[in-house]
Formats: C-alpha cells, structure tokens, sequence
C-alpha cells in the first residue's frame, strides 16, 4: 500500500536528476491525487510496462474515475486521441495502444514533463486497472531505469 510522504516524493524526484521546475510540477501533479486513494487499495509494479498499477473491483469505479478526473485535467479516449498531443499519441503507439472503454489521462500537458494515467476496464466485466507514468519533452534523455527507480521509490513498490 503506498505511504503518502511528501519528503519521499521530494527524495524520489531528487533521484530523478531533472529540474526543479519540473520536479515541482510533478509533485504538485501527484501528491494529492495519492493522498487521496482510498485506503485498502495496493499499488504493485506492472512488469509488462514498468509502471506503477493500480487493480481495483469495478464497484469502486466511481470513486477512483472521479479522483483520476479531478487530478488529470486533460482525457482522450478511442474517438478523441487524434487530438492528444504528441507525446500522448507517441505513448500510445510504442507502448500501450487504446480501445473501445479505455481512457487515456493526463495533467498538465503544456508543462515540459507531465503524469498520465491509463484507465483500463478489463474484459472480465469486474475489474479496472489504473496505469500512472511519466511523459513529455522534459524526461526525453532520462535513463529509463531513473525513471523507474524514481516511480518505485513514490509508490514504495
């Protein structure tokens, strides 16, 4: 179950090795969305994308959509990802692709570095996945392996 510390976030972006700025973006992003999980949910690592992941059953559907759309002001979903941005649509295309009932999530996509998040229902009809990673021009370059340690260090996984 994630620890919602504000100094092991700050730590965890420190270790990513990008700029202030952009690490405060970041935080200010992330720290309420994860402050405000309901209790009893665990985040594991989803070694398929290495990306923090969130399972939960569909009847707490309502809740957790509309905490992800509180904190990530900008959705694309199989009609509209034509118009995401560019890194949106890079993502998609190299990593997870999108389907009919999928959406796609994202804070602040003008900032150099930004969080997605991808809601994913699974085809069991009982159960939805929450992806959240990081993207954008101000992380292109960033060892991957940064990335992940940082993403794992914020989700204590």
């Amino acid at each position: 179950m994630i620890r919602n510390d504000r100094n092991n976030f700050a730590s965890a972006t420190e270790k990513l090795i990008i700029g202030d700025t952009i690490r405060q973006n970041l935080e200010s992003s992330s720290q309420q969305m994860l402050n405000e999980l309901p209790s009893g949910l665990a985040w594991e690592w989803d070694d398929r994308f290495d990306v923090p992941l969130l399972v939960f059953p569909k009847d707490m559907e309502e809740e957790i959509h509309t905490l992800v759309k509180r904190h990530f002001t900008h959705q694309w979903d199989i009609n509209s990802i034509k118009m995401s941005p560019p890194a949106i649509r890079k993502l998609l295309d190299k990593c997870f692709g999108i389907r009919d009932g999928q959406t796609v999530y994202a804070t602040d996509t003008n900032r150099e570095a930004f969080l997605f998040a991808l809601y994913w229902p699974w085809g069991d009809g009982t159960t939805i996945s929450l992806r959240v990673s990081l993207t954008g021009k101000g992380i292109m370059g960033v060892d991957q392996e940064k990335i992940e340690k940082y993403l794992r260090q914020c989700f204590q996984l």
